[in-house]
């Protein structure tokens, strides 16, 4: 089954000298770890809502969290046991908090598959990371209308993939403190903004913008779009 990990900072973590590298590669060299990247800092993000006939483009996160995701990692693992291994493995369960999520597939039909990739790097220069928003009118996106999102997507070349999530009731969250292991339930931060899925997005600054605000799921919540970190000199 595959999971997505989400990577989040904790103003109470603790410092961590293990490495990332070998983190990646021990669970690349297991089959378990499919792909993953770090997102560049939260201040560089842009919040995209589409509200009736508006499109609302705000810079920063949209839940004002001291938290804040700093990357993610999908992994297939045999059952939720060992995604929290992995996880628990990871140096940001102890620098940071790491939240689970169930993918939950869905099939949009045909034409509407994620663009092949190997490893990491998923060929797309943004993540876009939707959430809910409590306070947004009611609104229910149609299936046929969202496949035909992903479809212009796919044929412009903005939309590279995606991970529909189960919903928050299914996160578990991961950390070690004091060199104690702690799992609880819950998303990696108390909000009621809470992550939906995940789309890859290519294009320029204003392209994907553009692209997320034609997304039907911003007219029930907003997408953050997080750039992707390519540059490790």
């Amino acid at each position: 089954m595959k999971y997505v990990l989400f990577i989040a900072t904790d103003p109470a973590g603790e410092p961590a000298d293990e490495s990332p590298e070998a983190w990646v590669e021990k669970w690349n060299g297991r089959g378990v770890r499919v792909e993953g990247m770090p997102l560049k800092p939260v201040a560089e993000t842009r919040t995209v809502r589409a509200r009736g006939d508006q499109v609302l483009v705000t810079d920063g996160p949209f839940a004002e969290t001291t938290e804040w995701i700093a990357g993610y990692d999908l992994v297939e693992a045999a059952d939720l046991d060992e995604a929290i291994e992995v996880a628990a493995s990871h140096p940001m369960a102890t620098a940071g908090r790491i939240e689970i999520r169930p993918v939950e597939p869905v099939d949009l039909g045909p034409g509407t598959g994620n663009v092949p990739h190997e490893g990491d790097a998923p060929a797309s220069r943004f993540l876009g990371i939707l959430r809910t928003d409590p306070g947004a009118p009611p609104f229910t996106p149609d299936p046929a209308a969202v496949a035909a999102w992903v479809r212009d997507g796919l044929a412009s070349g903005r939309y590279l993939g995606g991970e529909h999530l189960s919903p928050v009731r299914d996160a578990t969250l991961v950390r070690r403190r004091g060199g104690e292991l702690l799992i609880t339930d819950g998303a990696y931060t108390d909000v009621p903004e809470w992550v939906s899925g995940i789309v890859f997005v290519d294009g320029t600054w204003q392209e994907a913008v553009d692209y997320l605000a034609r997304c039907p799921m911003t007219r029930s919540g907003a997408a953050e779009l997080r750039e992707f970190w390519r540059d490790f000199s």
